[in-house]
């Protein structure tokens, strides 16, 4: 099994830079896949080979794009058969509906979540009506916070503490400097409470399978995969599209989602993996009006 670990947190809390920090510092074979690949700086001593999606670093670790589908991605990557996979999640983005994914996906189990938070910054992004929601969902179910740029908080790092304390008891506190975080700090055995929840939840996940022979509409199906429901954590399957001849594979994970033309005249079927709050009756009404 790959371990796989998620790093979120808001945008500008420093996650790039800590991706780079472990990058440059690795004493592990692991992989990285990061949503905005131009950004990762890697030392050119470090780089043994690179194009427009991947690097390949000297010292064995890989780092690359997730691109718009991102069960392709981290099925790419397994296949180089890193320790570790670490995943860069967008500074908008739910961190634990990623992560879980990994309790979904062949060959991966996860790691503890880890939220980074601008300790500076944090009291005033969660006070702001337009993104504080966003913010304190994040942390919501942190295993590790990383408290960044500590240096620039002065008297706002007590309230910067408490805040989390308030959001996330239960999370391990790290308070850091310019990213220096070791990989080890990160990668610790996931916390009691969510082992015993795995455990006393055999399978904590709904399946539900959508049959249907008639095409979508392109712009409706792309509408409704952008507007679905935090329940639902992974579909792939195939379908007709348009008038397009032929069937096209599809693939949705973690709000990406990818069209492939298929020849392998599969079933046209979709299923779809969420959480015991997945309403199949919504979804039944949502994919049935996106058919043309």
């Amino acid at each position: 099994m790959i371990r796989l670990l998620v790093v979120g947190g808001f945008l500008g809390a420093g996650k790039t830079t800590l991706i780079n920090r472990l990058l440059a510092r690795a004493e592990r074979r692991f992989a990285v896949l990061v949503n905005d690949f131009g950004s990762v700086a890697v030392d050119a001593a470090l780089l043994a080979a690179a194009d427009a999606s991947s690097m390949t670093l000297a010292n064995g670790c890989v780092c690359c794009s997730i691109g718009d589908d991102f069960g392709l991605a981290l099925e790419r990557v397994a296949a180089g058969g890193p320790e570790l996979v670490v995943v860069e999640a967008s500074g908008v983005s739910d961190p634990w509906r990623i992560a879980q994914l990994a309790l979904v996906e062949p060959g991966y189990e996860l790691g503890p979540l880890v939220v980074l938070a601008d300790a500076a910054d944090l009291p005033r992004l969660l006070a702001d009506p337009a993104i504080g929601d966003v913010v304190r969902g994040q942390l919501a179910y942190a295993d590790i916070v990383v408290l960044t740029k500590t240096d620039l908080a002065g008297e706002r790092l007590v309230q910067t503490r408490e805040v989390v304390r308030t959001i996330r008891p239960q999370a391990h506190v790290i308070e850091a400097r310019h990213g220096e975080v070791g990989l080890a700090e990160l990668d610790f055995a996931v916390p009691h409470e969510r082992a015993r929840f795995l455990a006393t939840a055999a399978h904590p996940f709904r399946t539900w399978t959508w049959r249907d022979p008639r095409p979508f509409d392109r712009g409706a199906l792309r509408a409704l995969l952008g507007a679905l429901p935090a329940s639902v954590l992974r579909i792939k399957g195939f379908c007709g599209l348009d008038e397009e001849a032929g069937d096209f594979l599809l693939q949705y994970a973690a709000e990406r989602w990818s069209f492939t033309r298929s020849g392998a005249g599969a079933e046209r079927a979709l299923v779809v993996i969420g959480t015991q709050a997945l309403d199949p009756a919504y979804l039944a009404a949502d994919f049935a009006a996106a058919l043309r």
